[in-house]
């Protein structure tokens, strides 16, 4: 795993900011596992100026805002340059990234997706609408994809990517407007990343009630 320091601190409140700057310029001063001579420059620079226009506006008027918020452009500009080049020459070294005084970007986990548990179809309380849901598993999700077959479009396709599908966020799902009197066919699977592969449950034929 590639790991990165953060680049973006557009998120951070003044002061924050301000500490965060003050951090890097700490952690990278005198650091021999790199070489920004100018980057690191323009960042005390930055932040200097910064923290001076901070400290100006409790007393100041919307005039000295509007120099602080110029000069937060500034220290935030010179935060990312600062920073994309710490990832380039950190080439990914967690204990050399560890030293910069700024904080590591966290790499998403992969949400790996099992078999469907406890999947459940059941008519539902109204004329052509089934009710269907599987129990949550013991790791994150993204929700649940279920999938059913319109009898009325002929045989069902051997792949359940092919048939009709409704994404719940949750684990449940009502399905209205089916034909009564028909079987269906429905099935279901935990959705992951849209990367992976959705792991399909065995399918459960139902005949829609009236």
């Amino acid at each position: 795993m590639s790991n990165k320091i953060i680049t973006d601190y557009s998120n951070l409140g003044d002061t924050e900011l301000a500490n965060q700057a003050k951090s890097g310029i700490k952690g990278l001063t005198g650091n021999a596992k790199f070489t920004l001579v100018t980057q690191l420059a323009a960042e005390s620079a930055a932040e200097s100026a910064f923290s001076s226009e901070l400290a100006a506006i409790a007393t100041g008027n919307k005039v000295n805002v509007t120099i602080k918020n110029n000069a937060r452009v500034v220290l935030l500009s010179a935060t990312n340059t600062l920073c994309c080049e710490v990832n380039v020459q950190g080439k990914g070294l967690l204990e050399v990234l560890q030293t910069t005084g700024f904080p590591l970007a966290k790499t998403p986990a992969a949400l790996v997706m099992g078999d469907v548990i406890n999947f459940q179809v059941k008519r539902g309380d109204i004329a052509g609408k089934m009710d269907l849901a599987v129990d949550h598993p013991n790791y994150a999700d993204n929700g649940t994809i279920f999938a059913y077959w319109d009898p009325t479009n002929g045989p069902a396709p051997s792949d359940v990517n092919h048939w009709f599908q409704r994404h719940s966020n949750g684990h449940s799902i009502s399905i209205s407007g089916l034909v009564i009197g028909k079987i269906y066919q429905f099935a279901s699977a935990y959705k992951g990343n849209d990367a992976l592969p959705l792991i399909w449950s065995a399918s459960v034929s139902k005949m829609v009630g009236d």
